[in-house]
């Protein structure tokens, strides 16, 4: 994106930082910025969908929807996941209690796969890096990804096994969450937080007031709290790989062609990579030379699965029903990456990518200085928590 250097040696395009800052320094904090100025709006506005949805879906409406077996329940969690602000951390907790409230393996694991692969936080983001066609892919491959595992899950199921995934899921499955303080036998549908318990009742109907306050608590508190570590690791690393990694290397070793592919997979599916944060690291990457279907290759298979989702698939759903949640996202994930490479490639360019850095206007760069204080304020936030007395954890547990 921002970090080539022509014969002056800054960035193209960009002043020279003072101070007498070294070279490498002003290099990254340069490319920061244009990441940060090409993110901020979009990463505010996701935020604020997230927050939306969290307020105006009422309590308990996921588990009624999902309750049973069938293949309808099974495209409705498909289909439900992808628009709900789940990282694949917070998933793990709901889909627990998915399951504790009837929720089929299928439809389950189901949600497990659709959520954290996309969402209202990272749609506009990556329609703003990488074009609508780009954009719309991800929910589509997403929903197709979790319906195929969900059904293949269903169908080699056994009663024996629904038994003992039942009890098991009543001993906990909330402890992985990146929020919960202490497992609750039914987590909220719309995160591991619990506020706005007045509104599992349908006769207490929050004043529209409330409904905005809880929507923006939820977005730039709750979330954005929940989010901020892995959100400043992705913009930082996507520095230092704008900043660093020379052009015609990742050109050379992630360009074109399936090895990319695989390689991408392989990389993704064990690490923990959120939807919205790993955005903005594909979209530098395909502005440094590397295909746009391995990009997307990473975004399937990274944000669907990472060793506490493993342990959670294997202890509440079994050994089988890992193996195929693995499989399905990883042939899923390389077959889609070589498709859109291949039908679709075109619509996704690097000099498009990289084009951002130059478009930054008054408004973009208002949003990224404002989504910089918000997001040091959450990473306070976050690890002041960290160096709390035991005391005070009851009251982090219902902010």
């Amino acid at each position: 994106m921002g970090g080539r250097f022509e014969a002056g040696g800054s960035p193209r395009g960009v002043g020279r930082v003072p101070f007498g800052m070294p070279t490498w320094l002003e290099t990254y904090l340069v490319e920061l910025w244009s990441i940060t100025t090409d993110t901020g709006l979009w990463l505010i506005v996701g935020l604020l969908f997230a927050g939306v949805t969290h307020a105006f879906i009422p309590k308990g409406w996921l588990e009624k929807q999902l309750g049973g077996n069938g293949l309808k329940p099974i495209l409705k969690a498909s289909a439900l996941g992808v628009p709900l602000p789940l990282c694949s951390c917070s998933v793990i907790p709901v889909a627990a209690g998915l399951r504790e409230q009837g929720a089929s393996k299928g439809a389950s694991a189901a949600f497990a796969i659709s959520t954290p692969q996309t969402g209202e936080e990272s749609i506009p983001l990556t329609w703003a890096l990488f074009g609508p066609v780009f954009a719309l892919a991800r929910p589509v491959i997403a929903i197709a990804t979790a319906f195929t595992a969900g059904v293949l899950i269903e169908k080699t199921g056994d009663e024996a096994t629904e038994r003992r995934s039942d009890e098991a899921t009543k001993g906990g499955g909330g402890g992985s969450c990146c929020h919960a303080a202490a497992p609750a036998p039914a987590p909220k549908p719309a995160c591991c937080h619990t506020e706005g318990a007045d509104d599992e009742n349908p006769s207490v109907a929050p004043s529209l007031r409330r409904s905005v306050a809880s929507a923006l608590h939820y977005a730039f508190v709750t979330m954005l709290v929940d989010l901020a570590p892995w959100l400043a690791a992705g913009l930082l690393l996507a520095a230092l790989v704008g900043a660093a990694a020379p052009e015609d290397w990742i050109a050379a070793h992630l360009g074109g062609g399936f090895l990319p592919l695989l390689l991408a997979a392989v990389i993704g599916i064990p690490l923990y990579i959120c939807a919205t944060s790993s955005t903005p690291l594909a979209a530098t990457l395909v502005a440094a030379g590397m295909s746009p279907g391995a990009a997307l290759v990473l975004l399937l298979a990274g944000p669907a699965t990472n060793t506490a989702t493993m342990a959670w698939v294997i202890k509440d759903l079994g050994g089988k029903a890992l193996a195929i949640y693995l499989a399905v996202i990883f042939v899923f994930a390389v077959a889609a990456g070589w498709a859109f490479d291949a039908l679709l490639g075109a619509t996704v360019t690097a000099s498009e990518v990289a084009a951002h850095e130059h478009g930054a206007n008054a408004i973009e760069s208002v949003a990224a200085a404002v989504f910089g204080v918000l997001l040091v304020g959450a990473l306070a936030m976050r690890f002041g928590r960290l160096f709390r007395t035991s005391s005070d954890a009851p009251e982090l547990a219902t902010e």
